[in-house]
């Protein structure tokens, strides 16, 4: 006959063993669920930054024209027409900012450099024109004068050639690669997503808020602190002087952009947790 204190135990034990039993499952299909949930919804982000960044067309536009490139650009074109007995400023930087534009274009879509002088050919015609007229005091025109077309002729293989380098070669084919390779990446991310919410939604063994909302919290540190690496980084990218207020001005803004995304996880988050509490104070009731 057994002790009182040993039925006790016993039944203890009885009754724990089920729970045990049931909580192992449900402890570890949160763990894997809310990890994949956490990997893929990280990995979306990242991509949606990279593809509204550095792979944007508009973004590259933006980021150069505001940028020391464009004077850069119209000292290379004023110089080069000044050995024709050009002086002055013959390109303006509204021209130089357009000619950065094309060349953006042209890059971004994996093309030859060809970019249209004709506005810059036009001022060239004008300048020559007006310097005729101040010299010999009459009014000529010039605009199908053969020696003033040589000479743009001239330029324009001068400025085209000086811009197709090997290293935008390079970068164009770079930016088509990485485009089709992060957005296979973003297609991949956003399906393994959508699954986790709806596992997570139907999914018996875990709770929505629960597992959605504790990965959500993790998203949001991981992706501030990889937004915050690039203060650690500053000025390990490059060497070269000239580009580096460049190289800081574009990680600056990629880093803004990343920190409007981090509103997301953040609100999805907040979301879960007033569904966590709302579900314990109405079991309470």
């Amino acid at each position: 006959m057994i002790s009182r204190a040993e039925y006790q135990r016993r039944h203890q034990e009885q009754a724990a063993a089920p729970l045990e039993a049931d909580l192992g499952p449900r402890i570890g299909h949160h763990f894997f669920l809310a990890l994949l949930t956490v990997l893929a919804t990280l990995t979306l982000l990242i991509t949606i930054l990279i593809n509204g960044t550095v792979l944007n067309e508009s973004f590259a536009k933006q980021e150069l024209t505001n940028s020391s490139l464009a004077t850069s650009l119209q000292n290379m074109i004023n110089q080069s027409v000044s050995q024709y007995g050009y002086s002055g400023t013959v390109v303006t930087t509204k021209q130089a900012n357009q000619l950065i534009e094309q060349v953006v274009e042209e890059v971004y879509e994996d093309k030859t450099i060809q970019v249209d002088l004709s506005s810059i050919e036009s001022s060239l015609t004008n300048q020559a024109s007006e310097q005729l007229a101040s010299t010999l005091g009459i009014s000529v025109s010039l605009a199908n004068n053969s020696a003033i077309a040589a000479i743009e002729n001239q330029l324009s293989q001068q400025v085209n050639s000086q811009l197709n380098t090997s290293q935008l070669q390079e970068a164009a084919s770079a930016i088509k690669t990485c485009k089709v390779i992060t957005n296979l990446v973003l297609l991949v991310s956003l399906v393994v997503l959508a699954l986790c919410l709806v596992t997570a939604t139907f999914m018996r063994t875990v709770s929505f808020p629960i597992t959605i909302g504790d990965a959500m919290a993790w998203v949001s540190l991981l992706f501030s602190g990889l937004l915050l690496l690039p203060q650690l980084w500053s000025g390990a990218i490059t060497d070269d002087q000239t580009l580096a207020p460049l190289v800081s001005q574009v990680e600056t803004d990629v880093v803004n952009k990343g920190w409007s995304l981090v509103v997301i996880p953040v609100a999805i988050f907040l979301l879960c947790l007033l569904v966590r509490v709302w579900r314990r104070f109405s079991r309470r009731a």
